[in-house]
């Protein structure tokens, strides 16, 4: 890690854009882009990044976060040049002049994403939509919903839910070793389910727009008009990536490892409890009149020789 780098995914799952940044700020350039709207941005992990790149570009930079996190707001506050809305991704897109390129990693869900394509497509159809860039195109966002506040969803529009479940891949369901997750739909698959069932929908009903998936880091879309002036620049940058199956493979291997270290730690968490009782059950047996009784009574027993002590016991407690 370099230095004075943020440590805002311990558990290192690789969740945040700013892993492909080099392919994100790649597209940006070949746009000469002069503004850019990210849709979530969370603890900011991309978006200090953006400033850092923006800087020197003369780029504004505007996050979207309806309930910024911590982190966030201390970043807006030592970045002033950072616009911070706190919005809905689909709020902003309703009243704010597009800008030149949108990241879109909000809330990952059919409904939410529908919504805000929606909205661009009809208020910049054509070669005038902006750039567009995704995260979570693939596994386990792509065929899965996941709802940060499932209120805000009408109920006719999400999908069968579950709290708190773990979420593996090739498990149409849930798995209690999986990938845990706070809301997020009860099986994978099927209609209006999923970022990447969104995008498809979308793109059903708008000929001559271009989409390209990177599958890495839980997947990087990008999505451009063919007739745009700067497509075909972009299409250099992006193309050689698009669903390359070294990287599909090598993104398959990296999930499976997440969610077998996933499984591993519910085992250690499970065997700290057991012996955290165990321990409990050994003190409180200590403390007993019975235990005194009970390694006499073993003592008689074995002709002054008992088979456990208090000191054994104790010692073993103290390890």
């Amino acid at each position: 890690m370099a230095p004075g780098k943020r440590v805002t995914d311990p558990l290192q799952w690789g969740y945040s854009l700013s892993n492909v940044f080099e392919l994100l700020s790649g597209c940006l350039e070949a746009i000469e882009t002069k503004t850019v709207l990210e849709i979530g941005s969370y603890k900011g992990e991309l978006t200090v990044e953006l400033l850092e790149w923006a800087q020197t570009r003369g780029v504004k930079v505007a996050g979207v976060d309806p309930l910024p996190p911590d982190e966030l707001e201390a970043l807006a506050k030592a970045h002033p040049e950072l616009e911070l809305l706190r919005q809905t991704g689909q709020e902003v897109l309703r009243e704010r002049e597009f800008d030149d390129a949108i990241i879109i990693d909000g809330d990952h869900n059919y409904y939410t994403l529908s919504e805000e394509l929606k909205i661009i497509g009809e208020r910049a159809p054509g070669a005038g939509m902006p750039l567009l860039m995704f995260h979570d195109v693939c596994w386990p966002h792509a065929r899965r919903d996941t709802y940060y506040e499932p209120d805000r969803i009408p109920e006719d529009q999400r999908q069968p839910l579950v709290h708190n479940e773990g979420i593996a891949p090739g498990i149409k369901g849930t798995a209690e070793w999986g990938l845990p997750f706070v809301w997020a739909a009860a099986e994978e698959g099927g209609e209006k389910n999923g970022t990447m069932t969104a995008i498809e929908d979308f793109l059903a009903e708008r000929p001559g727009i271009q989409l390209a998936v990177v599958p890495a880091f839980f997947g990087f879309g990008v999505m451009w008009h063919r007739d745009a002036p700067w497509a075909s620049a972009v299409e250099r940058v992006i193309a050689p990536y698009d669903r390359h199956p070294v990287l599909e493979r090598m993104e398959g291997n990296r999930v499976e490892h997440l969610v077998a270290g996933q499984a591993r730690a519910r085992q250690l968490v499970k065997l700290e409890e057991k012996v955290a009782k165990q321990e409990d059950l050994l003190r409180r047996l200590l403390g007993s009149s019975a235990f005194t009784a009970a390694e006499k009574l073993s003592g008689l027993k074995q002709r002054g020789k008992p088979l456990f002590t208090r000191e054994e016991v104790q010692s073993l407690l103290d390890e």
